[in-house]
């Protein structure tokens, strides 16, 4: 039986070249190989495997959910305490790409092994799943992972990014970027393909007071949200009829309310958020309802160097009137709020390589520490659709962290962090670098630290030139300063790039000084082209469980994808 597909996308179907021909059949082997044993691991937890489902296109699949029968997802829960928690199933991004559903204690519930999403999936109401393809396509797939619908944006380079959601009326809103205009866009679309509502940032570019011009991303929307019922609007208040987005837009700082009847944006909130992400508002009847909840993730440190707080802000008044922070907390870009009933907050530190749910006191009560960096995870209520409800709820065990101190966020002791570091080819290898010689940055080490420092001149730039370099790296800690690395090199030595490897064993959770210093002699005009720093790196090796076996492998088609996005988006240079 062949499934019928909706689509608005008008280009036929070719006929396939040869190798896209040889693409298809190894696809199909790979995933039926690949069928067996999700099959079986699926059934170990008494649950109903993923039926096998129609790849719908071979160039996006890769063997990134393979290794998942090597690893141990259970051990990825570091604490839960079911009798505080606001229990359910979580939806989350194995890999940033393969869409699963663990339960509480991280056993794999569903999977869908051959749908391949960025950034973003959401889980409907009657059990299909919504995602932002790899092809730049919007698609819908039934529970099994079978493709029922897709939708492609009508500009030529234009691409959706960050979010896409279900609208009540069950049409699909999505963001997208209009890569001329470099701006984002809104747009909704039915399920026959018909774009019904669309709004457009830089046509109401006026409205917003910081807007740059020059800016390569001026606004970067990262979330949208349909307001839902709410006492603002049942005591009068028009600014938040329900059916209005909530949009966040990153560049601007600012989370905002577009009418959606007549295009104006009628609120507009500022306030301190930094780089902020994942605007929502708290439904009726909910402890809190009518607030703005929201990531502020602080990626400037406006507010305290290095913090990110969850903020629930009075959309009548602006003023925020609860928020959460911790030392242990920070992640500079992505993240995720969202309230569960009951009062707690789930929250995805993104670049801080956790999700962690706080009660309505601030305690932790469930911790998720995945080998990778995790990406807005959500929380489902155990009957959120018919095939959930039917799976019904797993016998849930409490998770105690025994003795091991708290979690330290990855960011927080990342020197260089993303969207600040250098990407070039360096001794043969693309790596990532300090952008500046000389520097000094605050950080928390975690436990059982170690820390790796590449060094050296450039050989590729030198072109006959010579330059010699003293590299110097220090950390200061509790008034005293030690100095790690101290080593002086010319164009004409032997080893031009260098790496060292430090034990940070004994400044575990202490807040330090790492300053990094160069100083040059020789071509000065092009010293800092050709002295250079890799990022100093370090890694702990209890805090996170490794991802062992496969490299990250994407195909070309994603690759070539993902740098375009990256590009346009502001990502990197």
């Amino acid at each position: 039986m062949s499934t019928e597909i909706q689509t608005s996308d008008t280009e036929g179907s070719a006929s396939r070249a040869t190798t896209k021909r040889i693409v298809l059949v190894l696809a199909i082997v790979l995933t039926l190989a690949a069928a067996v044993p999700i099959r079986k691991y699926v059934r170990s937890l008494r649950c109903r495997p993923p039926a096998l489902s129609v790849i719908d296109d071979p160039a996006q699949l890769d063997d990134r959910h393979l290794e998942l029968l090597e690893l141990e997802p259970e051990s990825w829960v570091r604490k839960y305490h079911p009798h505080q928690s606001s229990a359910g199933y979580n939806l989350v991004l194995y890999r940033r790409r393969v869409p699963l559903i663990v339960d509480m204690n991280g056993r794999i519930v569903h999977i869908w092994p051959r749908i391949r999403a960025t950034g973003r999936v959401r889980l409907n109401r009657d059990g299909s799943l919504a995602v932002i393809g790899t092809d730049n396509l919007i698609k819908e797939y039934d529970w099994e992972g079978n493709l029922t619908w897709q939708h492609r944006l009508p500009g030529k380079d234009d691409f959706p990014h960050h979010d896409l959601i279900q609208l009540a009326n069950e049409n699909y809103l999505v963001v997208a970027r209009d890569v001329r205009a470099r701006a984002d866009y809104l747009q909704e679309v039915k399920r026959d393909g018909f774009v019904v509502w669309e709004w457009r940032s830089i046509d109401h570019r006026g409205v917003f007071p910081d807007w740059d011009s020059k800016h390569r991303d001026p606004t970067h929307f990262n979330s949208v949200y349909e307001l839902p019922p709410n006492r603002w609007y049942d005591s009068g208040d028009e600014r938040f009829h329900p059916g209005n987005i909530l949009v966040s837009a990153r560049t601007l700082d600012t989370i905002f309310i577009i009418d959606k009847a007549g295009g104006e944006v009628v609120w507009q909130h500022k306030g301190d958020l930094d780089y902020q992400h994942e605007a929502s508002m708290i439904g009726v009847g909910e402890t809190g309802e009518g607030l703005i909840l929201v990531f502020n993730n602080g990626f400037n440190n406006r507010n305290r160097y290095r913090r990110s707080t969850v903020q629930a802000i009075d959309p009548t008044t602006n003023e925020v009137v609860w928020d959460f922070g911790s030392k242990h907390f920070f992640s500079s870009v992505g993240g995720t709020a969202h309230h569960l009933p009951g009062g707690n907050t789930l929250i995805c530190s993104s670049q801080g390589g956790r999700a962690f749910e706080i009660s309505v006191e601030g305690n932790i009560v469930w911790e998720w520490i995945p080998p990778f960096l995790p990406m807005r995870v959500e929380r489902l209520p155990y009957d959120h659709c018919p095939q959930l409800a039917d799976l019904g709820r797993t016998i849930e065990s409490e998770i105690r962290p025994g003795d091991r101190g708290p979690y330290v966020d990855k960011d927080l002791y990342t020197f260089v962090l993303p969207e600040e570091f250098v990407t070039r080819e360096v001794a043969g290898k693309k790596r990532r670098l300090v952008p500046s010689n000389s520097g000094c940055r605050e950080l928390v080490i975690p436990p059982d630290a170690t820390l790796k420092v590449d060094f050296g001149i450039d050989e590729a730039r030198l072109r006959h030139k010579f330059v010699s370099a003293r590299f110097r790296l220090t950390i200061a800690s509790e008034g005293s300063l030690e100095t790690l690395l101290d080593v002086t090199m010319d164009s004409e030595s032997e080893e031009l790039w260098r790496r060292r490897t430090f034990s940070l064993d004994e400044l575990a959770y202490q807040s330090v000084e790492m300053c990094i210093a160069t100083d040059t002699e020789g071509e000065s005009a092009t010293s800092g082209e050709l002295v250079v720093w890799g990022a100093p790196a370090i890694s702990s090796s209890t805090q996170r469980p490794t991802l062992k076996g496969r490299k990250e492998r994407i195909t070309d088609q994603e690759r070539k994808l993902r740098e375009q996005q990256l590009k346009a988006l502001g990502y990197v240079n």
